[in-house]
């Protein structure tokens, strides 16, 4: 049985609670580096996976800035982070558009209609300017979460971004993958390289958005970084990724205690964590998340659906099946949860926010924030 190294201090820690290993993080950490060091390339974190900005202070030894997609969180990089904010907005309005030039250093614009508003909104330019395309190559597993996607309202579609439209801006930016590796970012590439051919060379960088699955063991590190030193040398331009899912990828942890433990022709554990308002990915998506020292049904002797405790009647994870019997405030930790996980939560049934907290190299615990009362009530005016 696999027993993590800090599960003893557990007893401690209010539940539902977000919990990173700040040494996983730091191995992933050391992959982007790597590849720093063989392309020169810009790695920024995507804050719509993770904006746990009680670890900036160590991804920023790492990572050259942040990507934003709204006013709060170009925000929260720049007071936060130490490094540049690069924006992509869908659309911003006038007032916006004035923020985003005080606190961005390069925006992609989702349209040459926004472009033109910020233009004639602010007299002087400050950030670097690009427009995001759709390659119109379509490889996301899911079309829910696909950016290329038949009419996807995310950039403009590559055919009505010409050659000479390039001399207009500084970069561009596309975002079309969903926790991928290696093979459909170059069949992209193919296809934006077909579009522009050496038009690119106009270009001072060229962002490839996130959804690179860097971090996984099979991930052909040697090809990304092959391909960004071609480009690099082949067009004279930066190459910016902005990974999210990738930097935190199994270092967060969910945990959560068993309240109760109901049978209605099989036994269900009903937790204090809810897919609803703390995990909505798994409804959204949908995905399984795995949880330590468990498997799928039947594959052991004691099974258990395990549910929320909303009123909601989906609020339900799934049928798992465990070694031993499950018992009231026993744990239930749900692995690899890091990503999209505290940036979607809500307060849905009035249910707490997790609380987070940080698991240092030695396996200590340091707890960072609890919910209260007020959170749910502040937001609800």
């Amino acid at each position: 049985m696999l027993i993590p190294h800090w599960i003893n201090q557990l007893k401690d820690i209010p539940t539902p609670c977000y919990l990173v290993d700040k040494a996983q993080l730091k191995k992933n950490l050391a992959i982007f580096s790597a590849l720093k060091r063989k392309t020169d390339c810009t790695i920024i974190l995507a804050l719509k996976a993770m904006s746990t900005h009680a670890l900036f202070p160590v991804i920023s030894t790492t990572l050259d800035g942040v990507t934003a997609s709204s006013i709060y969180e170009a925000r929260l990089g720049l007071e936060e982070f130490n490094g540049n904010v690069h924006v992509h907005s869908i659309a911003m309005t006038k007032n916006e558009a004035k923020q985003y030039n005080r606190m961005a250093s390069h925006i992609s614009f989702n349209s040459k209609r926004q472009h033109e508003l910020f233009l004639n909104t602010n007299s002087s330019i400050h950030p670097s300017i690009g427009w995001r395309i759709n390659p119109n190559v379509s490889s996301a597993p899911v079309e829910k979460y696909d950016p290329c996607a038949p009419y996807s309202r995310l950039g403009i579609p590559i055919g009505n971004v010409s050659s000479s439209d390039l001399k207009q801006i500084d970069g561009l930016h596309f975002h079309a993958l969903c926790e991928q590796k290696t093979t459909p970012l170059f069949n992209i590439l193919d296809a934006i390289e077909l579009t522009y051919g050496d038009a690119l060379c106009e270009l001072k960088w060229m962002n490839w958005g996130g959804g690179h699955r860097i971090c996984d063991p099979d991930y052909n590190i040697d090809a990304l970084a092959n391909k960004m030193n071609n480009w690099k040398n082949k067009y004279g331009i930066n190459i910016i990724i902005e990974p999210g899912d990738a930097v935190i990828r199994n270092a967060g942890v969910y945990v959560s205690r068993v309240l109760d433990i109901i049978n209605n022709e099989k036994l269900i554990a009903i937790c204090d964590i809810s897919p609803t308002a703390h995990m909505p990915d798994i409804l959204e998506y949908p995905y399984r998340p795995n949880v330590m020292n468990a498997g799928p049904p039947n594959t052991a002797g004691h099974n258990y659906i395990l549910a929320g405790n909303t009123c909601l009647a989906g609020d339900v994870v799934g049928e798992y099946s465990f070694d031993s019997p499950l018992g009231v405030n026993d744990p239930v930790i749900f692995t690899d949860m890091g990503q999209y996980t505290l940036v979607k939560t809500s307060n849905f049934n009035g249910v707490n926010q997790p609380s987070v907290g940080i698991i240092d190299e030695h396996g200590s615990i340091e707890l960072k924030s609890t919910s209260s009362y007020f959170n749910f009530k502040e937001r609800l005016s």
